[in-house]
C-alpha cells in the first residue's frame, strides 16, 4: 500500500510540474515585434529557437530504383587470340597483352601449345584459385 502511494506522489509531482511549467509559458509575454531579429542581409533565415517547434516534411512515395544487372552487362563480345597454358585444372589463353582464364565448357577440351580464337565475355565476377582474367568462352576455333 505504502508503495503504491508513494508512485501515485511522484507520478502526481512529475505531472505537475510540467503542468506549472506550461501555465508559466503561456503566462509569459509573447515577444514584441521588435524584439524579433532582423533577416540578415544575405536574405538567409535566422536559426529557430530552441523553444520553437520545426516541422519537418517527408517525402512521398517510395524511392525509384532500378533493377540490379550482372557486370557482363557492361562488356561486349570480344574475339582474341592466343596460346593455350594449362596450370593443373586451369585453362588459360595467353596473348600478347592478357592472359585470361577460359571458363565454360567449350574450353574444357584444350590441349596445352594450341593456338586458338576465343569469342566470349570478360566476367570479373567469376571466383576462382586459378590466375588470369576470368573470360566466359562462348566458341573456340583453332587459329
Amino acid at each position: 500500500m505504502n508503495r503504491t502511494l508513494g508512485l501515485l506522489l511522484a507520478v502526481s509531482l512529475v505531472l505537475g510540474g510540467c503542468a506549472a511549467r506550461s501555465t508559466d509559458q503561456a503566462a509569459a509575454p509573447s515577444p514584441s515585434p521588435s524584439s524579433t531579429p532582423a533577416p540578415s542581409p544575405s536574405g538567409s533565415k535566422a536559426a529557430p529557437s530552441p523553444g520553437a517547434s520545426v516541422l519537418t516534411t517527408l517525402p512521398s512515395g517510395v524511392p525509384k530504383t532500378t533493377a540490379p544487372h550482372e557486370p557482363t552487362d557492361d562488356f561486349s563480345v570480344l574475339t582474341t587470340t592466343g596460346q593455350i597454358r594449362l596450370d593443373g585444372a586451369c585453362v588459360e589463353l595467353v596473348t600478347d597483352k592478357v592472359v585470361w582464364l577460359l571458363i565454360g565448357p567449350p574450353a574444357a577440351g584444350l590441349r596445352a601449345g594450341q593456338k586458338v580464337k576465343v569469342t566470349g565475355l570478360p566476367d570479373p565476377g567469376f571466383e576462382s584459385q586459378c590466375t588470369g582474367s576470368p573470360f566466359k568462352v562462348t566458341t573456340v576455333t583453332p587459329a
